[in-house]
């Protein structure tokens, strides 16, 4: 009796390992910003995820929230976080400065948004921050001052000689 009552568990054990759970919900996949722009037909309308850097300045307006979320591509993409979504604190936005704080959104994609005019944005559902940002490290490189001075120098030949009176002797020993 022991025996089939431990088989009988692990069938079910084993069952419940191979069938896919209904109950838990699949997340969306996490995309760049090359994969929305190069594939935007395929991915317009559908809920994916998106993990980027916050660019210069968080837009409050009166229906929500505006970020520009940088995945390290050199392209921005635009979140709307409507209000009835909450929205973490930013304490950190991307500057010459400074490393502004990442966050991590789930969202529908628009290719051509309609509320939007026509822009390509991610509607939020949720928005987390993953990790704070900081201060950037603006060192001064002694290599490029030094280029800076000797190519002011150099351009002050040149406007002297462009900027010189004609006829003016360029040596001070010879007789008129």
């Amino acid at each position: 009796m022991k025996g089939r009552v431990a088989a009988c568990v692990a069938v079910t054990m084993l069952l419940l390992a191979l069938v896919p759970s209904q109950t838990l919900a699949e997340e969306p996949p996490l995309v760049t910003t090359t994969q929305l722009v190069e594939q935007s037909a395929t991915w317009d309308g559908k809920t994916v995820s998106f993990k980027g850097e916050v660019l210069e300045d968080v837009l409050a307006r009166a229906d929500g929230t505006w970020l520009n979320l940088s995945d390290g591509n050199n392209t921005a993409m635009g979140i709307f976080v409507p209000k009835t979504v909450s929205m973490p604190t930013i304490s950190w936005a991307e500057d010459y400065r400074t490393i502004g704080d990442t966050v991590l959104v789930t969202g529908v994609f628009h290719r051509a948004c309609v509320e939007h005019e026509g822009e390509t944005d991610i509607h939020a559902l949720s928005v987390v921050v993953v990790r704070q940002g900081s201060t950037k490290e603006n060192p001064i490189h002694r290599d490029r001052v030094v280029w800076l001075v000797v190519l002011a120098l150099a351009l002050a030949v040149v406007m002297w000689f462009y900027y010189r009176k004609p006829g003016e002797n360029l040596s001070p020993h010879e007789d008129p």
